[in-house]
């Protein structure tokens, strides 16, 4: 990792190298040092090895040295010195025609465009990104691109290409099996599963973040791990381990001047109940109306975390000011570092702010926003955490899983509809989200999507039940008394529910009657209905991921299937069905 043992060997590796005039050994060395280097903090003296050599160097070794000198300085906070080695490694690359460098230099150049007004072009410079490592091998810049492209996803609230991101690099991670590669991995799974309200998952992960990253010389695992400490600690209320991670980051923030770490800090301490020290790190950070706060890559999660903490403390006159400054980038999602973190939407902390303020119809219009961002993310804790009335009423999902015409359906959460091909695995689901809370058998169910409605819906028992099947011929009588009275009195539409209903108790009757009227065994059958209904609605659901994947983890999380099939509703994630056109 980035300890004084580590860089104090590495500095004699370059000064012996520089007396024996070993330029090549100076490069490896000042290379390797800019490595240890951790995201926040100072660079020290690095820069300056690295530019001895780098002023030195020609072509391709130029063009390295430039990319590892704009990195070290955007990770020291100081991107306007970055931004000239990223410009200039950009440009070499492209005369030089190598991919790889190339890659490398937009990954330099994405660091010093990660203020609050780039997003734009950070993401279209990150599609460039992962349109030049397309057909390449190196590792590094692969994951590089994979990294950039989860991260302005989450910025954007794009649910499928933050996922579609995630496995990428997941099995970039299988396929090389690299300490550093499994790290950044685990670490970004965690953060998504963090953000699902998962802890348990969260929990596993943070293990094997932690001993990947020291396995691998990560310099900054000690900040990731803390990181998911923190953020488990919060959505638990645990207000000890809030305490001590608010100590933690406080700790680490004022040490080395990095007012995010320590804006973290200020809304930990709010969060474990320390007013006193949360208003006493706001204002040593907020300054007047946030003028203090610098438009970096952090400009956001500071002024979003301080907006949050300045309501907490009853700080009024920092909150109008937030309010104004914020406001521009309503409908985005505020991420911490590369994606470390998500830390809620703008519009959550303009809806604290003016709740804050008494102004209540703003307050209810932004958590109106806040709660659709977050389901588009499937944020559940960030949802749940919005209060108030009019929270509550947002914090009801609309879902639609609509068949049309043509074999197609018509699925999506809260407003985003997409078109999906027709599946049986869908009418199972929309047979089983009728009836919430009700074991319905599989062998039912797959004779309910066959045609079978009538039956199925009336409850009328299982197929082989002796006493079932006498009101089954029963009710098939009364049905033909009904049908010769509708026809006989000219009732087009009672005859017609009469017709319908009969026909399928036929059909039902004839599936459990063999030959000369015994009754079938259906043990098989039932198990054949159990296999077959389970992977068809598996597949719906993997099917739906690929278009919308919170309405799929909504239902992988409350259809359960087996013998007997069931939809059990989230008592904490009140959902709407819309299960029929218009």
């Amino acid at each position: 990792m980035s300890g004084s043992p580590v860089r104090a060997r590495l500095v004699a590796e370059y000064a012996e190298a520089e007396r024996a005039g070993y330029v090549e050994g100076m490069e490896r060395a000042a290379l390797r040092l800019a490595a240890t280097h951790r995201f926040g903090t100072h660079p020290g003296r690095v820069p300056a090895l690295l530019h001895a050599v780098y002023e030195q160097a020609a072509g391709r070794r130029r063009v390295e040295l430039a990319t590892a000198l704009a990195r070290i300085w955007a990770y020291g906070y100081e991107p306007e010195r970055a931004a000239p080695f990223a410009a200039e490694a950009e440009e070499a690359a492209e005369v030089l025609g190598d991919p790889v460098l190339l890659a490398a230099a937009l990954d330099a150049r994405l660091l010093v465009t990660w203020g609050p007004d780039d997003l734009a072009a950070r993401s279209a410079m990150a599609a460039r990104l992962d349109a030049t490592v397309a057909h390449v091998s190196d590792v590094e810049v692969r994951m590089s691109a994979h990294l950039w492209g989860l991260t302005t996803a989450l910025e954007s609230l794009d649910a499928v290409r933050l996922l579609r991101q995630l496995r990428a690099l997941e099995a970039l991670a299988a396929e090389t099996g690299t300490a550093r590669v499994r790290f950044f991995a685990a670490a970004r799974r965690a953060m998504v599963e963090l953000l699902h309200g998962e802890l348990a998952a969260v929990r596993r992960l943070r293990d094997a973040v932690e001993r990947l990253g020291t396995e691998s010389g990560e310099a900054d695992t000690e900040a990731v791990v803390h990181t998911l400490d923190a953020g488990v600690a919060r959505q638990e209320g645990d207000l000890g381990a809030l305490a001590a991670e608010a100590a933690a980051f406080e700790a680490f923030g004022v040490a080395e001047g990095v007012t995010s770490v320590a804006a973290e800090a200020a809304s930990l301490w709010l969060a474990a109940g320390d007013d006193a020290r949360a208003a006493a790190l706001l204002g040593q950070l907020a300054g007047d109306a946030f003028a203090a706060v610098p438009r970096d890559v952090d400009w956001l999660l500071v002024v979003t975390t301080l907006v949050e903490v300045a309501a907490g403390c009853g700080q009024a006159g920092l909150l109008a000011a937030g309010i104004t400054l914020l406001e521009p980038y309503a409908g985005r999602g505020v991420v911490n570092g590369g994606a470390v973190a998500f830390a809620g939407v703008v519009d959550d902390a303009l809806r604290t702010a003016c709740a804050a303020l008494g102004r209540d119809a703003e307050a209810a219009e932004w958590a109106a926003r806040a709660a659709d961002g977050y389901r588009r993310l499937g944020a559940t804790w960030w949802l749940r955490r919005l209060s108030g009335p009019s929270a509550a009423r947002a914090g009801e999902w609309t879902a639609a899983l609509v068949p049309e015409p043509g074999a197609v359906w018509t699925v999506g959460l809260n407003g985003v509809r997409v078109a999906v091909r027709d599946m049986k695995g869908l009418h199972y689901l929309r047979a089983l989200l009728r009836q919430p809370g009700k074991d319905v058998p599989a062998l039912d169910l797959a004779g309910r999507v066959a045609g079978n409605a009538g039956v199925l819906e009336g409850d009328l028992g299982e197929l082989v039940d002796r006493q079932a099947l006498a009101a089954y011929r029963r009710r098939v009588a009364e049905l033909d008394d009904d049908l010769a009275e509708a026809e006989q009195w000219s009732d087009p539409e009672r005859a017609a529910r009469a017709r319908s209903e009969r026909d399928a108790l036929v059909a039902h009757l004839a599936e459990s009657i063999g030959l000369h009227g015994r009754q079938r065994l259906v043990g098989s059958s039932a198990e054949r209905a159990r296999v077959a209904v389970r992977k068809a609605i598996t597949a719906a659901i993997d099917r739906l991921e690929a278009v919308d994947p919170a309405l799929a983890r909504l239902l992988r999380n409350t259809v359960h299937t087996g013998t007997s099939c069931r939809y059990e509703p989230d008592s904490t994630r009140p959902v709407r069905w819309i299960l029929d056109a218009g």
